[in-house]
């Protein structure tokens, strides 16, 4: 209780225990479905108007308790204003 002052922080146990957790779940997951995934995510935000401004980042988290793995994805887009949208139509 009073060598709390030694003890390492709550977040950086947190963040280790979850770089685990990830890195075992990610060794489930076929790499080439989820690049394919990835690429296709992309052409959707191409089709509803989004522009992709940086890394797409997906990750793979199973879930134990119904035995299912759930992709979270991560795609920084920026809306493509109307003279863009325009000009990729002609």
């Amino acid at each position: 209780m009073f060598n709390k002052d030694k003890e390492r922080p709550t977040a950086a146990t947190a963040d280790d225990r979850l770089s685990l957790v990830l890195s075992y779940q990610r060794s489930d997951i076929d790499e080439r479905k989820l690049k394919k995934f990835q690429g296709r995510l992309i052409e959707l935000c191409d089709e509803f108007g989004y522009d992709v401004v940086g890394q797409v980042e997906i990750r793979p988290q199973s879930r134990q308790r119904d035995n299912t793995t759930v992709l979270n994805a991560s795609i920084p887009v920026r809306l493509r204003d109307s003279e863009d949208e325009k000009r990729a139509g002609s």
